[in-house]
């Protein structure tokens, strides 16, 4: 399978914020600015930025550097926001942000470092944001629309992965893990399977991207489950090694 209409456009820039720094996915490469304790300053981040010629009026950003919690919308109150969300993280350097999502209606909540959303902001006023995960689920929801068995969809990227489960538009499962290496992708799909009672035969596992850093990944699964597929996302090579979650290197949304 293969997604259309969504790549990145010569005049286009794709940004997405990192616990660690923010990537720059332009049509042709990827750079990134690394966030870390020693604060950077506006003029310093602005010479990197006309340094890459990166000032681009066409953009988007995608927040990435924490999970969030998906809410039914119905139950939302965008004034108790911080209680959805894992109480475990210190708070004070945080802004709680929140995505509606009318065709599913659910509300994806997450928190975003407050710096990174004041340094952005400052030199990209006017850009339209959301979590990567609100993307996600706006298009799996559309592509499992109608389809008779459950759908599961697995992003592999650097130090995590997230699995979203759905019968036809109906989001049913989601979460992240962490990992390492395939055997401890293997074990949390496994885990989740076993847990939420799924018969391999009544699901159809879909990877998002095709990459060779995952290759044993992809091939963890063939004992346990035979019904899996791509969703590809082009990007060339030299992107794809430059990011930290891959299926998004090319996309502009």
């Amino acid at each position: 399978m293969q997604l259309n209409n969504i790549y990145l456009k010569p005049n286009e820039l794709s940004i997405h914020s990192f616990a660690n720094g923010f990537s720059f996915s332009t049509f042709s490469k990827v750079h990134f600015y690394e966030i870390n304790d020693k604060k950077k300053s506006s003029n310093e981040f602005l010479e990197w930025l006309n340094k890459k010629k990166l000032i681009i009026k066409k953009s988007s950003l995608l927040y990435f550097s924490y999970p969030p919690a998906i809410i039914p919308e119905i139950l939302f109150d965008e004034k108790k926001a911080k209680y959805y969300l894992e109480s475990s993280i210190k708070l004070e350097d945080k802004v709680i942000k929140y995505d509606l999502i009318p065709k599913t209606n659910q509300a994806v909540v997450y928190y975003e470092n407050d710096g990174n959303v004041k340094l952005l902001n400052e030199f990209f006023p006017a850009i339209k944001s959301k979590h990567f995960v609100t993307f996600l689920i706006e298009e799996l929801s559309y592509r499992s629309n109608g389809k008779l068995k459950k759908q599961l969809y697995i992003n592999l990227r650097k130090d995590y992965f997230e699995i979203f489960l759905f019968q036809s538009s109906q989001l049913l499962l989601f979460n992240t893990f962490n990992h390492k290496n395939e055997d401890d992708f293997l074990y949390f799909l496994l885990y989740l399977t076993e847990v939420h009672h799924l018969d391999s035969k009544e699901f159809t596992i879909t990877f998002l991207g095709k990459y060779s850093i995952f290759n044993n990944y992809y091939k963890s699964i063939k004992d346990y489950h035979s019904d899996s597929n791509f969703l590809i996302s082009s990007c060339n090579k030299k992107k794809i090694e430059s990011h930290q979650s891959p299926f998004f290197c090319n996309l502009f949304k």
